[in-house]
């Protein structure tokens, strides 16, 4: 029994011992929580930065396709058969050259009877043009003559029409695009032989909405890249703007112009165009700061150990920073780190300056 009573008075010294162990604990601890001025501080550490100025641009980005400036689809003026093609796909060609040969015997045979007939009605209205001034032929004559000599010159430009019709040549200097005709082959005179482009400029067609519609003018330049080239930005200048809105997408069309004596874009190229409208100098703040909800965003700032919610626009994303578009001047101090923890009007210790460490 006496040890029963031993071993209870002993558990209960233990019980004590730890009790007085939590006291003095949470005593050390609060001795240690409380400031230079000896108050006991609750305050949340965050981190800070301070916004910056930077330069702004106003710019409006489109995506659209690459065409030639000029290109066109060959089809033959006549039916024929192919009896020769001296050039070949993706040739480079000048206005006036050769591209397709139809047979042209019965088309020359037409054009020597015409010109033959010709000639003898020259010779005839010549003669009886000499008779008239001597009163020896009719009036009625010469005009006879001089109508046959009207319709042999109408014959021969027909002929020689009809002649010019069995030869494809490029109407300007171009590319030529792929080629499928061979020597023999049967034209019907309606299908496409090939395509000419000019590639020595290409057109960039786009659509912007209609709120830019003010801003976009003729003879401003922007600047085109292109999945075939990563890396690399080609430029342009305007040199239309729709001149009306297009009911149904509420957008309208522009189209730029690329210098391109390399050839080296082609038409059908996808094309991201970036049409800067002007510049201006705003307020940027460290993206870490912003927390959003909803369609809300806010950030806290502190001043005298207290921070304040301040509800802010964001505006252009700047990397690691983002515009602030009002309600922030360069002095304030910005929470980057820690804002997880805070409420409006919450007592806040400042870590050091977060600026360096949230914008590298």
């Amino acid at each position: 029994m006496n040890r029963s009573v031993k071993m209870v008075a002993g558990l209960g010294i233990v019980v004590l011992f730890a009790l007085a162990g939590v006291t003095g604990t949470q005593a050390l601890l609060s001795v240690q929580q409380t400031d230079d001025g000896g108050r006991a501080s609750n305050a949340t550490r965050v981190a800070v930065a301070s916004p910056e100025q930077r330069r702004m641009e106003d710019a409006v980005t489109a995506t659209g396709t690459i065409m030639p400036v000029r290109a066109v689809e060959l089809v033959p003026n006549a039916p024929g058969r192919v009896t020769g093609v001296p050039v070949s796909s993706g040739q480079q060609v000048a206005a006036g050259d050769l591209l397709i040969q139809l047979d042209d015997r019965a088309a020359r045979a037409a054009l020597a009877d015409a010109e033959a007939t010709l000639r003898e009605a020259q010779q005839a209205y010549t003669r009886i043009e000499r008779l008239a001034e001597s009163n020896a032929a009719a009036e009625s004559r010469l005009e006879s003559a001089r109508a046959d000599l009207h319709r042999a010159e109408a014959a021969v430009m027909a002929a020689d029409a009809d002649l010019e019709d069995r030869t494809i040549t490029a109407p300007f200097d171009g590319t030529l695009g792929v080629i499928d005709i061979d020597e023999g082959a049967y034209l019907d005179g309606t299908t496409p032989v090939t395509r000419l482009s000019d590639l020595s400029s290409v057109e960039v067609s786009a659509s912007l909405p209609e709120r830019y519609f003010e801003s976009v003018k003729p003879g401003q330049t922007l600047q085109v890249t292109t999945p075939a080239y990563p890396g690399e930005t080609f430029e342009g200048r305007i040199t239309l703007r729709a001149p009306e809105i297009d009911r149904d997408t509420r957008s309208f069309e522009m189209r730029a112009e690329i210098a391109n004596p390399d050839r080296r874009l082609a038409g059908g190229m996808f094309a991201r165009s970036r049409l800067l409208l002007g510049s201006y100098d705003g307020v940027a703040i460290p993206a870490a700061a912003i927390i959003s909800e909803g369609l809300k965003s806010y950030v806290y700032t502190v001043a005298d150990g207290t921070a304040t919610r301040i509800d802010i626009d964001p505006g252009k994303s700047l990397g690691e920073l983002t515009e602030v578009r009002g309600g922030m001047a360069l002095g304030d101090r910005v929470v980057v780190a820690g804002w997880d923890q805070l409420s409006d009007g919450a007592a806040v210790s400042v870590e050091g300056d977060g600026a360096q460490e949230a914008t590298e």
